[in-house]
């Protein structure tokens, strides 16, 4: 091999032509001030967590005595600080299974049966229901309107996505599915007008004219009518993608299934799913990320999320010039949190045999 060919192979792909340097290039002239001003404002110009709030008034940097000071107030709103523990708890038991089951489903963290996974997390909801509203085993109650933060952000995101994947499974079923045109119109119709309506919408509708549907005598909290909500919204985008990894699927393996002998249940449980499953996991994991955000337009309903307990924090006089350090702290915390479910959907694919 001559000397040059065996540089040119492995020279870099980001400077493989003049049009790959010349984006190169630019890139690190956009990139290097924005890190060099973003670096300067953490670290270099920043006052110290420790200090005063009066010393962060000298300096240009970020002001981390208002988080320090703040940061009950940001992580847990108005909830009543003698009993601060409960949401400190929950936040840290929704946490833990959340990552457990990431890990888990990727082959990592403690191996557990899946029944057993499947008992603990309604268990593990209903507790954090429990604990956050009290009125039970010797719990003060609190009024869900003081659920705010990063419980309510956690509960309501997790809640939602696990009752809405399989509603969405089962709607995507009924529309491909051939034997009952009825059912099959109902889940197109379905899908279509929950897609077609805007998310906050169908946020406003499950919290003032849900209520209004129940039978006389029969109270929904809001929380629980903003979950319902983010419920039947989220089922349809998980419906279409999972019908679209059934669209995918070859004639095939469905005619196969049925020169088998296999019932409609069976086959999708047995062939249909599994593939279609691992097709679309790619949509499913950027449905996941979407509802775990779009969580945050709560906020709009008066469910004071983690943006809104931020606003709270800098509402302080004594503090009002610093809102960039709460919603530093608010994108960081989203920026880990959707890394973390983007790296367990790259995971996936690499242990899918076909991806």
């Amino acid at each position: 091999m001559k000397p040059f060919s065996a540089i040119a192979k492995h020279r870099p792909t980001k400077f493989a032509s003049p049009l790959s340097l010349t984006l190169t290039l630019l890139t690190f002239a956009i990139l290097l001030p924005i890190v060099w001003y973003s670096l300067r404002w953490l670290v270099a110009d920043a006052t110290l967590p420790l200090s005063g709030a009066a010393a962060c008034t000298d300096r240009d940097g970020a002001c981390w005595p208002f988080v320090t000071e703040k940061l009950e107030l940001i992580l847990f709103g108005t909830y009543p600080r003698e009993l601060v523990w409960r949401p400190i708890t929950t936040s840290l038991l929704l946490i833990a299974l959340t990552v457990q089951t990431g890990l888990w489903i990727t082959g990592g963290g403690i191996r557990i049966r899946p029944l057993h996974m499947a008992v603990i997390w309604p268990v593990a909801l209903i507790a954090c229901f429990v604990l956050m509203g009290g009125g039970i085993f010797n719990l003060a109650a609190v009024d869900s309107v003081r659920w705010n933060g990063l419980p309510i952000l956690l509960i309501l995101s997790i809640a939602a996505i696990a009752a809405a994947f399989p509603l969405g499974v089962l709607l995507a079923l009924a529309r491909t599915q051939g034997h009952h045109g009825l059912l099959r119109r109902f889940a197109a119709a379905y899908v279509e007008i929950a897609r077609g309506v805007p998310m906050l919408t169908v946020l406003f509708v499950g919290v003032f004219v849900l209520p209004l549907m129940l039978p006389a005598g029969v109270r929904i909290s809001p929380v629980t009518a903003t979950l319902v909500a983010l419920v039947l919204f989220h089922a349809a985008y998980f419906a279409e993608d999972v019908r679209a990894g059934l669209s995918a699927l070859p004639q095939g393996q469905s005619d196969a299934a049925r020169a088998l002998g296999l019932s409609y249940p069976k086959m999708a449980a047995l062939v249909l799913l599994p593939q279609a499953l691992r097709r679309a996991l790619p949509s499913i994991v950027n449905s996941v990320i979407g509802a775990y955000k779009d969580t945050s337009l709560v906020v709009v309903l008066g469910i004071h999320d983690l943006t809104a307990t931020a606003k709270m924090a800098f509402s302080d006089p004594l503090w009002r010039d610093y809102a960039l350090e709460a919603y530093f702290v608010i994108g960081l915390w989203f920026f880990i949190s959707c890394a973390f479910l983007s790296m367990v959907g790259r995971r996936l694919q690499r242990l899918d045999p076909a991806g």
